[in-house]
């Protein structure tokens, strides 16, 4: 039995181990393209098994159907953990790749309103990829290879407005958000980036129409281009989403407050309805 098949039966096993054993199942099938008739290629799906081992562990894996032609659609298995350590909180969200045996994710401490946060990578040239300071409204982040830093803060301007500033030293960019609460309705966001042509601006106006329908325009002064988002809540906790590209595509949306409630999507190229990309999902707990 070779490594990753160990990994498998590991995960498997111990969480079948225990006592309340209840996984869930995270589902997503879909289809490409499907004017042009439905085909087991055309055919997408993926699954995550999840359970809880005890309050510290979670463990699963993710399949992925289009894999499965390559002998083996296990995608990656995954460890969620939980500790207590030197009077903070440890959080580590792994996942180990099957195709590489990479070994990659999340590794965060938080204690006293300070956060920092690991990204490692068992296949990088140094096994800690970044490491990222949050405390407040200020964060940094550490590149390991490039030895480049960002930075990030944030700042209430007044009771409406927020200036958020983002600088890379590795880009040699700085980032400009502003969002402005306009009025009971409406929010405006405005992004600059300077030393960009045009500033690199764009503009977003979210404006609810009522209380089931908002719209959010979006211009790009580089681009100029005109997107169009429109949000309605329906029944259920469910909310319908569309956007509008007329460059590009059109999608439309449905999502669920729910997990065990089915959601969905349909992407589409703009003027060619008939090409369009359909998914579903759901999640299910036994």
């Amino acid at each position: 039995m070779n490594f990753r098949a160990v990994l498998v039966a590991l995960a498997l096993g111990v969480a079948s181990a225990n006592r309340d054993f209840r996984p869930t199942a995270s589902v997503s099938v879909g289809h490409r393209n499907i004017g042009s008739g439905l085909s087991a290629d055309g055919i997408t799906g993926e699954v995550q098994l999840e359970s809880d081992v005890s309050d510290e562990l979670k463990v699963g894996l993710n399949y992925d159907h289009e894999q499965a032609s390559s002998g083996n659609p296990i995608k990656s298995v995954f460890a969620r953990i939980s500790q207590k350590m030197a009077g903070g909180d440890v959080d580590a969200d792994l996942q180990m790749s099957m195709g590489d045996n990479q070994l990659a994710g999340d590794i965060t401490y938080n204690r006293n309103g300070n956060q920092v946060v690991a990204r490692v990578n068992s296949n990088a040239d140094n096994v800690v990829e970044r490491v990222e300071l949050s405390r407040g409204a200020f964060k940094g982040t550490y590149h390991t290879d490039s030895r480049n830093m960002d930075l990030e803060a944030n700042a209430d301007l007044d009771d409406d407005t927020n200036l958020l500033v983002k600088m890379s030293q590795g880009d040699g960019t700085a980032n400009l958000e502003i969002n402005h609460h306009l009025d009971a309705d409406t929010d405006v966001q405005v992004n600059m980036q300077p030393g960009a042509d045009n500033m690199g601006a764009s503009v977003e106006v979210s404006r609810r129409l009522d209380n089931d329908n908002t719209v959010k325009p979006r211009f790009d002064m580089n681009s100029k281009r005109l997107t169009c988002a429109w949000v309605r809540k329906l029944d259920a906790g469910r909310t319908a989403t569309v956007n509008v590209d007329p460059d590009n595509s059109v999608d439309i949306e449905l999502e669920s407050n729910d997990k065990n409630d089915w959601s969905g999507k349909i992407s589409a190229p703009w003027g060619n309805p008939g090409d369009a990309d359909i998914k579903v999902s759901r999640q299910f707990s036994f």
